[in-house]
Formats: C-alpha cells, structure tokens, sequence
C-alpha cells in the first residue's frame, strides 16, 4: 500500500481518538511525512480487537447523532444535509468494518488452506494404488484441473476488480487531503462564535477519512485472500500436472472400467426414471386443473337466461393462462428428464468409443475410432446450442414476470396465480440448467478425448525476421519551393453568404505533405515491424501469415495516412477531383489481376491448407512451398529451381498437397532374387535394412511383399516411409538401401540372377547327333 493509504488506515484502527492535526490531509510537517514507513499489518486478533473498537465508537457517534434534539443541537451554520450526511458516513463506516471484520476469517481460512495445498504437493510421491492406472482416474484429474483452472481465472478476475478498486479509493483519498486541510485550518483560525462548527466540520471530514481507510484496508484484505486462494490454485494444479504425468505413463481403460461405469449409469437411470414417475404424476394432477379451469370458463361465457356477465371472467381466463403454464412446465420437466436418460446412453456410447480409441493400433483404427466418437460430439453440439436457446426465452420469460409481480399487490387475487406462474417457470429453467449442465461437461469430456489422440499438425515457420523498411531521407530543398503548381476556388459559407477564395498549391506544400506522408509511414512500418516480431517470437502466428497481415495492414494505415497528410497540410481533396475518372478507371483494368492474387493469398493463409513447408504438385510443379507473398507464392523443387505461381492458381487449379494432414510419404522399392531363395529370408533381409537406416521412418513401420513370380527372378517389394522435407533426397536413400541390401544378400547368399530361357525342341523324328573331331575350314 502506499504510505498515505497506510497513514489512514493507521489512524482508522490504531488511533480513532487522535488530536485533529493528525487526520488524513491535513498540513504535517515535513518531517513527519517523511518519517512515516509503510507498516506491516497487525496480527489476526489485534486487528480484530482494533476493528471492533472503532466499530463501537462510530455506532456511538451515530447514537448521538440519531438522538432526540440533535439536529438542534447542531452548531450554527451546520446544516440538515451536512448531519445526513455525516449519520450516512458512520453507517457505512460501520458496515465496512463489519465486512472487514468477517475478511479477516477470510484471509485466515485462505491462508491456512494454501499451507495444506504446499504441505500436499510437497508430501505427495506417488498413488496408493500400483499401476496400471485406470483412465476414468485420468478423467477425474482432468475435471479436477478444469476446475481449478475456473477458479483461478475466477480469483484472477476478482483479485484485478479489487485492485482497480483499491486504486479508486487512493484517488477519493488523495482528492480527500484539501478538504481536510481547509477544516483543519478553518478550526485552527476559528472565533469563538465559529470554533463549534469548524469542530464539528473537521469531525465529519475526519469520518470521511477513516471510512476511505477503512475501505482500503478491506479491499487490501480481500487482495490478500485472492493472493492466498490463487497461490493454492496453482499448487494444486502443480500437483495434479504431477500426478496427470505419472498416470498418464501407465494407463489402460479395461473391462471393469466399462463395468462400473455402466453400473453408475444404470444408478443414474434408476434415479430419473423415479423422478419421471412422479412427475407423470404431477402432469396428470395439472391436467386436471387445467380442464376445471377451462370448465369454469365455459360456465361464466355461458351464463343462464337473465343473469348479468360475471365479472370473473377476466380472472378466470388468468387461472387458465396459469393452468395451461404449469402443464407446459412439467411436460417440460418431463422432456428434460428423458434428455437426461438420452444422455446416459450417448456417455456410454461415447465411453465405448474412447475404449476403441484407446485400445487401437494402426492408424486406420485410430481414425475410425475419432470418426465414431465425432459423432456425439456433434450431437452434443446442436444440443447445447438449443438449450442455450430455449434457457434465454425461458430467462426472459421469467424477467417479465418478475417485473409484472413488482407492480402487483399482495392482496390481489392475481399476485398468488402469478406467484405460482412464476414458480412455474423457475422451477423450468431450472431443468433447462440441469439439462445444459450435463450436455456441456459430456461436450468438452468429449473435446478433450479427441484433442488427446488427434495428432497435431505441424505448425513449424520461417523463423528469420523481416528486415525492416529503412528510412527515407529528406529531400533537398529545391529551387522554386514556392512555386505555384496549380490553383483552385474553394467556397466557405459564413453567416449564410458563399465566400468564393482561391488557395495555391505549391510545391513546397506537396513537399512537406509527401515528408509527413514519409516519416508517418516509416515509424508505423518499424512499429508493425516490431509487433510482427512479437507475434511470430511467442508464435502466435506463421512468418508468412504475418507477413501478409503487415502488408494489408500498412496499405490501409498508407490510405488513412494519405487523407491524414492532406488533412494537416489543408490541402482539400478537390485538388485531385480531375484525376478521379482517369484514376479509376486505370485502377479498375490494371489492379484487377494483383487484387486477385492478393485476396486468393489470404485466402489460402487463412485457410490453412498450403503452408510454408509442405511438398506440393501444382500443374505437374513439385517442390516445396519456401514463401506465400502478396501476390504470389515461391516453390521450390528438388533440382533448387524456384518457380512463382500465382496465388490465384493455388484455388483455381488443382494443388496436390502431399504434406496436408502429415508429413511422411511412402516409397517402394522392388528387387528380384534368383528362384529357390526362400522368399521369407529374403523379406526379413528387407525389413532389416529398411529398419536400420537411420532415415526411415519407424513408424509406420516398414515391410516387404513378394509382389509377383517373374520370368528370371522371384520379385519383391520394399514399402517404406521418408519425412517430407527431409535431411537427404529420398534417391539417396533410395540409393542408400539398395547398397545394404546387396550386402546383405551376399552374406545371406541371396542372388540377383541375370536374365534366363528355357529352350524346348519339338520335332517328329529324332534328330540325328554327329561327332565332329574338328570343325570344318572356315567355321566359327
């Protein structure tokens, strides 16, 4: 706090009986301002016994002043709207050290409970239970975290609204001060005639002061139960990050998970489906109401022969209105209930998903699995979003009842039929609540499965800055600065009457228009700078993105800029007006094609579906995408040539992105080994190499295939996976592998055959066969 607020507080609590040239404002001497030191609070019970004594002695100030014969009694020139004024100061000053007593209990409770959650934290090494742990454990700390987390925000919220407010009371206090040292010096210069009131001024300032004290140190007291409640939030979310991370590496969602949670679901059902019985009940007692109200009506709009219209008519057509509300109430009670039973079974469905979820192995498992459960997601959704719907007429229903009761009498006969409507629809919203409630925390359980084993995308940018635009000098101050460029007529209209003048627009006025434009433009381009450093340090947004935004940003602060500039030097848009069809038009046909291009870029940042980084085919271009700029974005292919496309092509044309969802891409490659090697020696020779290299990926793992029986040799084929960009070219792995496998083959004794026919001979009559001892001259 700082030493004035300390001072009141001081003089509020320690010392109520003090002489007057000690009250808050009044004109200390020089050293005894500067000897006051913030003091530390008083110990629980002190502050207590200290609070309770000044309490006593404003309810006495205020005894006296409520006495009979006070406000005669009040000195001369001492008004009834000063005494008000004062009996309104001492009650408030009362009710906040009523408050501020109760705080301190507060501070305590709060104290003590952060000891526990550190003693708790600290004193905390590992479950009771060995594991495996189960997951519905998990669920438990995650909800738990949850609501901590609520808490805290809750807490941070608060502990921010009492600090704004302890600063409101430092300005009452601090605008307090001459007030006081008017009254102080007014009793110190007072007659005898005048001293009695002067007195009884400062008094009134003095409880001004004391009340301003007061409340200060309750909201002090408050920001320090805050402190203490946000402290222990956070150990305890320590210790269940702790204990989520421990759990975590062991869990298993088994079969008696499903079973208890089953059994809960059916203990849940039981209990509704009573309710829903009584409330059958109830529907058929309010349906009876509603037909005798409805036959009382037909009584009095058919009245006998001769018999005046009753004058209850009006009156029973309200109990009809009330009967009718309360059937519609518990039909919807009883909706609400069976949503409830719904909701059971979407959990359990949901619940039977996640066991899917989590019991997958292969990736094609583990997508269906989080299609399945997406779909109570949705459900839960729409859900949430007509309950949201129907509490706000249900909500807005009950305001107008609530206004429509404020104006009735008790003795009314309409007041106990409203009560009842009212009563009604309360007891409606308060099933609606009940109903949101579930639907939401099965919503976000929901959320919270699928964010877990949904993979994340890889969001890695450009991690070098954008160098920033360099300053433009002044320019030279050139001969003929006051030479006249053009002239116009410009009409001002002074009491009625058009005065025509004519304004010179010289060149030194565009010179120092176009230097305004200049500087303003480079310091709001270095302040972008800077906040496009920021926001892709803490990684918020992509380079590029943000490269993009500056650029839209800057063309509108350049826009803005521009009529700021003419504004300040008064140079009047007319000037330009012979430019405008010629502007336009040129604008329209040679901007038509870069606005294109432009807008299709943010587009495709926005949209997320071609980033920096990723490996994309567009019209036969592969290569990696290095830059989305402005107006087009910058691929790069395998052979480092750098092609720019339009960004328009990128939504026009067809793009295949093969990085969109994940970065991996898979390769194959075949090799052939002579007939009689034994095919499955010659697969675990693939697999082996295609494990060991350091650049393929593990998972998914690789594996081989015998593809086909060829015509020299048994083929195989070797499908693996690389990351997309990776450290190597994919043909120097490719090469890479083929290298170890032909190694591999010769210590297994695998051969790579050459190509072979087989010859086969038909002929009627057996061919005759000669010994030739030496062939004849001239053969070969």
């Amino acid at each position: 706090m700082r030493p004035w607020l300390l001072l009141c507080w001081g003089l509020a609590v320690l010392a109520p009986n003090s002489a007057p040239a000690q009250i808050p404002g009044s004109k200390q001497p020089v050293e005894s301002r500067e000897a006051a030191k913030p003091a530390t609070l008083d110990p629980p019970d002190e502050r207590r016994a200290k609070l309770e004594q000044s309490a006593r002695e404003a309810r006495d100030t205020l005894a006296r002043l409520d006495a009979a014969g006070a406000a005669a009694a009040l000195p001369e020139g001492i008004s009834a709207t000063e005494l008000d004024q004062r009996r309104r100061t001492l009650e408030q000053l009362v009710l906040t050290i009523n408050r501020a007593l109760k705080n301190i209990s507060v501070v305590e409770d709060a104290r003590k409970a952060l000891e526990t959650s550190r003693a708790r934290e600290t004193a905390w090494t590992g479950f009771k239970k060995p594991p495996p742990y189960s997951l519905l454990m998990i669920d438990d700390l995650l909800n738990e975290r949850e609501a901590i987390k609520s808490n805290l925000g809750s807490a941070e919220a608060s502990l921010g609204n009492y600090e704004r407010l302890l600063a409101t009371i430092a300005e009452e206090a601090k605008a307090a001060e001459e007030p006081g040292s008017n009254a102080l010096a007014a009793v110190q210069h007072a007659d005898a005639d005048t001293a009695a009131a002067a007195k009884w001024q400062l008094e009134a300032v003095r409880a001004q002061s004391r009340l301003l004290a007061a409340r200060a140190g309750l909201f002090q007291s408050m920001i320090e139960s805050q402190q203490h409640r946000i402290a222990a939030a956070k150990t305890d979310l320590i210790l269940l990050e702790r204990q989520l991370a421990v759990a975590k590496t062991n869990a298993r969602f088994t079969d008696e998970d499903l079973a208890n949670l089953a059994k809960v679901s059916d203990e849940r059902k039981r209990t509704i489906r009573k309710e829903l019985d009584g409330q059958a009940k109830r529907l058929k007692a309010a349906m009876t109401a509603r037909s005798q109200a409805q036959a009382a009506i037909d009584a009095l709009t058919r009245p006998a022969p001769g018999t005046a219209e009753t004058p209850d008519l009006e009156l029973a057509q309200y109990r009809l209105e009330v009967a009718e509300g309360r059937v519609e109430a518990v039909q919807a009670l009883i909706e609400g209930l069976e949503g409830l039973l719904q909701l059971e079974d979407v959990g359990m469905k949901a619940y039977h998903d996640r066991r899917a979820l989590a019991d997958a192995r292969s990736l094609q498992q583990r997508v269906q699995a989080l299609d399945s459960l997406g779909v109570p997601r949705e459900h839960l959704w729409a859900w949430v979003n007509v309950l949201e719907d129907e509490m706000a007429r249900t909500s807005a229903e009950l305001n107008k009842l609530e206004a429509r009761a404020a104006t009735v009498d008790s003795a009314d006969p309409h007041f106990k039929l409203l009560t009842e409507q009212r009563a009604n629809t309360s007891e409606k919203l308060a099933m609606l609540t009940r109903l949101s409630q579930a639907v939401e925390t099965q919503r976000k359980m929901v959320k919270r499965w699928i964010l877990e084993y949904t993979p994340e995308e890889d969001q890695t940018g450009w991690s070098h800055r954008l160098a920033a635009l360099g300053s433009k000098g002044w320019g030279a101050v050139k001969k003929g600065w006051s030479f006249e460029l053009m002239s116009f007529e410009d009409k001002v209209e002074v009491d009625g009457q058009t005065i025509t003048g004519r304004i010179s627009v010289t060149l030194g006025m565009l010179l120092r228009a176009g230097m305004f434009f200049v500087i303003g433009y480079w310091l709001l381009s270095r302040l972008a700078g800077r906040i496009q450093a920021g926001v892709v340090g803490r990684g918020h947004l992509a380079e590029a993105q943000a490269r993009t935004l500056r650029n839209w940003a800057m063309i509108v602060v350049g826009i803005f800029l521009v009529l700021g500039t003419l504004a300040f030097m008064r140079i009047p848009l007319t000037v330009f007006a012979f430019f405008g069809g010629a502007l336009a038009i040129g604008l329209g046909f040679g901007t038509q094609t870069l606005i294109k291009n432009f807008v299709s870029g943010i587009i495709v940042l926005t949209e997320r579906k071609v980033r920096v980084g990723d490996v994309v085919d567009v019209d036969g271009i592969i290569g990696t995408v290095t830059e989305i700029n402005t107006r087009s974005s910058v691929v790069r292919s395998p052979d480092d040539v750098e092609t720019m496309i339009p960004n328009s092509v990128l939504l026009d044309n067809r793009v295949t992105n093969w990085t969109l969802t994940h970065t991996r891409m898979r390769r194959t490659l075949r090799v052939g080994v002579a007939y009689g090697t034994p095919p499955s020696r010659v697969m675990s020779v693939l697999t082996e190499v295609a494990g060991r290299h350091g650049l393929v990926c593990k998972e998914p793992a690789p594996f081989a295939v015998f593809e086909d029986f060829g015509e020299s040799a048994l083929v195989f084929a070797l499908y693996f996976w690389l990351e997309l960009p990776g450290p190597s070219n994919p043909m120097v792995i490719t090469s890479d592998l083929r290298l170890m496998i032909e190694k591999r083959f010769a210590e297994t004794g695998c051969g790579v055959p050459f190509p072979q026919r087989d010859i086969h001979l038909t002929a009627a009559t057996p061919l005759p066969v000669q010994w030739i001892d030496k062939p004849p001259a001239g053969s070969s």
